[in-house]
């Protein structure tokens, strides 16, 4: 298998902390590839510099004076970026020092492979679930996000358990992500009404319109600290993922369920959520 040729994009905002260890764990990752890495920061309090991003050499940080969105800043990326193929990382993640190769290998393997996600794992080493199904009024409710879901302890209903090899899967997380850009392109990228959250799941169920298949390569895998990638309160978190679960679902199911029911549920879902937090914070 030849070297790849990858452009790596990484979405800030406020996650200056986390950048020189992921950088040092991505540099490790890429090794004689041919590579660019594009850093899009969304008007962090302090913008990231080359210095936190060595040991990297080929680097181009783009600013933004407002905090544009994670799948706005990933499109701005891209379209600065010349590789054939992309990677997403979150800032807060640091790469096994085979991921990039194991994920790369992964699209060669399939030519009609879309989104390729890898087993990302806390820091106490124990697995965390990245792939999920796609969203319907069926399984919405419970969605690692439900409060019903986690009373009921059937969040697995939509998001999917470990496996041991590689496989197909509905839709894998934007926290390691690797695709053609043809692809990407193909489908037009990230759709920008996403601000935060979803956008990843979109992009997966419009690589499947479009006769791609989605993969999990539990070989390719990393350390992720869940959450911490950028300083946004728990709080202003929750909101955006609701929002952005009505979003997708007024795009793919514009329905009576959409209109009238969900926005009841994911306000009631939104309080608990908050109230819950709310507790833990006082504790």
């Amino acid at each position: 298998m030849a070297d790849p040729s990858i452009s790596v994009i990484i979405v800030t905002h406020n996650s200056e902390q986390y950048l020189p260890s992921c950088a040092h764990h991505l540099a490790t990752a890429l090794g004689n590839t041919d590579n660019e890495v594009i850093v899009v920061d969304n008007a962090s309090d302090r913008a990231p510099s080359e210095e936190d991003l060595v040991p990297l050499e080929h680097v181009v940080i783009l600013r933004n004076e407002t905090n544009r969105g994670f799948a706005t800043g990933a499109n701005q990326g891209v379209t600065r970026g010349t590789k054939d193929t992309i990677l997403f990382l979150n800032p807060d993640v640091l790469l096994d020092d085979k991921a990039v190769y194991t994920l790369y290998g992964a699209t060669v393997d399939h030519p009609k492979a879309g989104a390729v996600g890898a087993r990302l794992r806390y820091p106490d080493g124990s697995f965390q679930a990245t792939c999920r199904r796609l969203p319907t009024p069926g399984n919405i409710l419970f969605s690692r996000g439900s409060m019903l879901g986690r009373l009921l302890g059937q969040t697995r209903v939509y998001t999917l358990p470990d496996v041991a090899v590689t496989t197909e899967v509905p839709a894998v997380a934007g926290t390691v992500l690797m695709l053609r850009r043809l692809a990407f392109e193909q489908v037009r990228g990230f759709d920008e009404r996403f601000f935060m959250y979803m956008e990843d799941t979109d992009l997966c169920a419009r690589l499947q319109q479009a006769g791609y298949v989605n993969l999990f390569v539990p070989d390719a895998g990393g350390v992720h600290h869940w959450g911490r990638g950028s300083t946004a309160g728990a709080l202003r978190r929750n909101w955006y993922h609701h929002r952005s679960v009505l979003q997708y679902f007024l795009k793919h199911y514009p329905n009576g369920f959409t209109v009238v029911l969900l926005p009841f549920l994911l306000a009631v879902n939104f309080v608990v959520r908050a109230l819950v937090e709310l507790v833990k914070a006082n504790e």
